[in-house]
């Protein structure tokens, strides 16, 4: 019974989000969502990671709900960050790669509340994000994309905002510390009119390299060369050098794989010190009470699982697609429910319709059965719901040998189907071609060891098969998207060497 009037609320919020008369804004929840670049859920404390990463997260989500199952359809900054803030997967909102800005024309969440009262503002601290590049920033009262830092990007050239300076910037632009002139913000969010704000903020730490400062390198372990590659015949051994620092490497050049794991522990542990800064300031201002609070990442990280290294966006297994999500609600809130964990499947695609049902707001997007779209899961925040919806990953690869590879990927439930394309020319005619399929029950195998496309047993193999079907046909741009991609990046080399070379330089061309 404790949770039967949310569940009536959210019932009531889906029935009628189109109504003729919302809210005045006064009246509703200010929205923080914090986004991690490159944080992956199983290396946070309170996801039941060994070492204690995340203290002030931790303590945050004892108070809050926190999502076991959660994914990114792309590990991939930009089409991650799309899919979060339009409640579309890639193929629908046209953000396939790092080198093309979302289409004016597809409706933002920024955008969304703006037009209901919000005060929106937001803090980037990733390169591909500035507004040129990324195309992000609409919506948006007040935009801070200045990078002020080096430190922790390859070739230590390509511009930032870490982890300290981001938090500032963010306090700035909520009225709760000093504004730096540099950044041009020119009021802050909240007023004294008690209209609500909405704020992004999105910290680059972990992204490699990974170099935290000293006091956050508190992490030792034990050493762990790196051996030789492994016979798996689907994957390449890869291994991002640029993100291996010297003290990992010993005489002969032998890497210590823990020595790196620890840096990059110890980046999560910065930047959780610093969004506990964050959530402190606001909960002595009295706001965060009043406010809706959303803490997720773009992807994760691969740290040696399929033999690729300190990197990521090459594949979709978990590694990189399994992301933290940590939700908690106003303090206010009718029938607020109690902090707990959800082991209900979700995706950053259902985070926006789910906050315009929470906020009482029209759907961002109308729902379509010809293509899967983001759905509200706002009865998950009442009530655990693990029944299996299923939920897509797409991954596009420079194959290094037949052309371009795709690969296409949807969870059910506890299983995990992959399936890789390439694209040759048969017969005198282009043919797409299934190169291989992948199966997984990530219940007994969450980091995707064991492959059982040849000895299923139970899984649900006829819905996992139409599922992903279904999502490979809605892609209208499926057969011709590696062309497209790589001519695109082929002229950014022409026009913009500069600008492919920061990408290259952070992992992403």
């Amino acid at each position: 019974m404790r949770f039967l009037g949310l569940v009536l609320c959210v019932c009531s919020w889906t029935a009628t989000c189109s109504r003729d008369e919302p809210r005045e804004p006064q009246e509703h929840w200010n929205v923080l969502c914090i986004t991690v670049d490159t944080l992956r859920a199983d290396h946070l404390s309170c996801y039941g990671y060994a070492k204690s990463t995340t203290p002030r997260i931790d303590a945050f989500a004892e108070q809050a709900l926190r999502f076991e199952n959660a994914s990114t359809p792309r590990a991939k900054t930009t089409p991650a960050l799309a899919s979060l803030f339009t409640g579309l997967y890639p193929h629908e909102h046209g953000v396939r790669d790092l080198t093309e800005p979302l289409a004016a024309s597809v409706p933002t969440l920024a955008e969304h509340l703006a037009r209901a009262g919000w005060r929106t503002g937001a803090v980037v601290g990733n390169w591909v994000l500035v507004n040129e590049r990324s195309g992000l920033a609409r919506g948006f009262d007040a935009w801070i994309e200045r990078l002020p830092d080096t430190q922790g990007v390859p070739p230590h050239d390509v511009p930032q905002r870490t982890a300290h300076s981001l938090t500032d910037a963010g306090l700035a632009l909520l009225g709760l510390g000093p504004a730096d002139l540099a950044d041009g913000l020119r009021e802050p969010l909240a007023r004294a009119d008690g209209a609500p704000w909405f704020l992004w903020l999105h910290y680059m730490d972990p992204h490699g390299t990974y170099e935290p400062p000293t006091e956050h390198r508190v992490f030792h372990s034990a050493r762990e060369p790196i051996g030789p590659p492994s016979n798996d015949r689907t994957h390449t051994r890869r291994i991002a050098d640029y993100n291996v620092p010297p003290s990992a490497l010993d005489a002969a050049g032998t890497i210590d794989a823990a020595a790196v794991r620890d840096l990059y522990d110890g980046e999560i542990h910065y930047v959780d010190a610093e969004i506990g800064r964050l959530l402190d300031a606001l909960a002595a201002s009295g706001a965060l009470a009043r406010t809706l609070v959303v803490i997720t990442a773009d992807h994760g990280e691969s740290l040696g699982e399929h033999d690729y290294w300190f990197e990521h966006g090459l594949y979709a297994y978990q590694s990189t697609c399994r992301i933290p999500l940590i939700v908690r609600l106003p303090d206010a809130f009718p029938s607020r429910p109690a902090p707990g964990v959800r082991r209900g499947v979700v995706s950053l695609v259902d985070v926006a319709p789910t906050l315009c049902d929470v906020l009482e707001l029209p759907p961002l997007v109308a729902p379509d059965s010809s293509s899967p779209r983001g759905a509200s899961r706002a009865a998950l925040l009442a009530i655990d719901d693990e029944r299996e919806r299923a939920v897509y990953f797409e991954k596009v690869e420079r194959a290094n040998e037949d052309r371009t590879v795709q690969t296409k990927g949807v969870r059910i439930g506890r299983w995990k189907l992959l399936r890789r394309y390439t694209h040759r020319d048969k017969d005198g005619a282009s043919a797409w071609v299934n190169l291989s399929d992948e199966l997984y029950d990530l219940d007994v195998d969450p980091l995707e060891a064991r492959d059982l496309a040849a000895t299923p047993g139970d899984a649900p193999l006829e819905r996992l098969n139409a599922a992903l079907e279904h999502f490979t046909a809605a892609d209208v741009h499926f057969a011709e998207l590696g062309e497209l991609l790589r001519a695109r990046r082929e002229e950014l080399e022409r026009t913009d060497p500069e600008q492919a070379r920061k990408l290259r330089a952070l992992g992403y061309f």
